[in-house]
């Protein structure tokens, strides 16, 4: 199943997008729970619950708020250079992450809430000092709000 974020661009027309769809799985009390990796969503994560309403003018599900974080954090990495999308996925997932290449250019990143911190940050770093990638955070590892 599919649910729909609305997303905000900045004044360069950033995300691409006006919205984004996420995969999510119904569950019995007519919330749904987030399976995919969010690309460009802030806020909302792998395994948060989120509640969603059915909009009448396009039939499609939209999320309107998130009921319970997960803890999982979300990162979306931008290769540079040299530097493939198997490359950052294979630093990221030697740390405990899981990541995959899109097709917008990034990596997006599922940050397990028992994944260490310092770890990532190490990693995420290291690549962004050697000019590999560049980084952003959609969802602090941990945060439960």
């Amino acid at each position: 199943m599919h649910a729909y974020v609305s997303l905000e661009q900045d004044e360069d027309g950033y995300p691409p997008f006006d919205s984004e769809e996420l995969d999510v799985e119904l569950r019995h009390d007519g919330a749904c729970t987030v399976v995919g990796v969010p690309v460009f969503t802030n806020g909302i994560a792998v395994d948060d619950i989120v509640s969603v309403v059915q909009t009448e003018d396009d039939d499609r599900w939209w999320v309107t708020s998130v009921l319970l974080a997960s803890g999982h954090g979300t990162v979306r990495v931008v290769p540079f250079a040299e530097t493939t999308f198997e490359e950052v996925v294979a630093e990221l997932e030697a740390i405990g992450c899981a990541a995959q290449g899109t097709e917008h250019g990034l990596v997006a990143v599922d940050v397990p809430a028992d994944v260490d911190p310092g770890a990532l940050d190490r990693v995420l770093e290291a690549g962004r000092s050697a000019g590999r990638w560049d980084y952003d955070i959609g969802v602090p590892v941990g945060a439960t709000e």
